[in-house]
């Protein structure tokens, strides 16, 4: 999570910028939503995208999928988002994870949709990547179905490819992987 590493992660786009020479526009920071962070990102006002893994649009359900949200509500979160969109006058980024049968309904896109509307984002819908220990699945023509009926009800969206999941890399997966080498890790002691 960047946000939980703000001013090393501040110094490290101060370094891709000004080093590198990437221009802030071809930067994105991705979080699962710490408010406080957002509203100082925002203050920063730098051209830099900022992604939200949004997931559920509600907190029972995003609660049930992303401890963050026990902190901070989606309605303390999406007025951070506007925050930042009025600070910078950027497209904020939600990311969301399709989890068939759970987050990708007609309702789920309408509930997404109302909680949206007039803020100036995009949705990318990802089908979740199986991951161990979680029994969610992937449908990517649920996961279509979501993102048309999102643009039907005025909110952009795209569905977007899952990258790195044949080897394990893909979001959520190397959290597991890496965390089950080290259980296997031999204590020293």
């Amino acid at each position: 999570e960047p946000f939980a590493n703000y001013d090393n992660v501040i110094n490290a786009l101060d370094r891709i910028h000004g080093t590198l020479n990437i221009g802030w526009r071809h930067v994105t920071v991705s979080t699962v939503g710490i408010v406080p962070k957002i509203y100082e990102f925002a203050d920063m006002n730098s051209q830099v995208t900022l992604a939200v893994s949004l997931h559920c649009a509600n907190d029972e359900k995003r609660g049930s999928l992303m401890p963050v949200n026990r902190r901070w509500s989606v309605a303390e979160l999406i007025q951070a988002c506007r925050y930042y969109v009025f600070k910078t006058n950027r497209r904020i980024t939600f990311e969301w994870a399709s989890i068939a049968g759970e987050n990708d309904s007609k309702d789920d896109a309408k509930e997404l949709a109302a909680l949206l509307r007039g803020l100036k984002c995009h949705v990318n819908v990802i089908p979740v990547n199986p991951t161990a220990g979680y029994p969610g699945k992937a449908s990517k023509a649920s996961a279509k179905s979501f993102v048309e009926d999102l643009n039907e009800l005025g909110i952009p969206a795209t569905l977007r490819v899952r990258r790195g999941i044949d080897i394990d890399g893909g979001c959520g997966q190397l959290t597991v992987r890496m965390s089950s080498e080290l259980n296997d890790v031999p204590n020293s002691q």
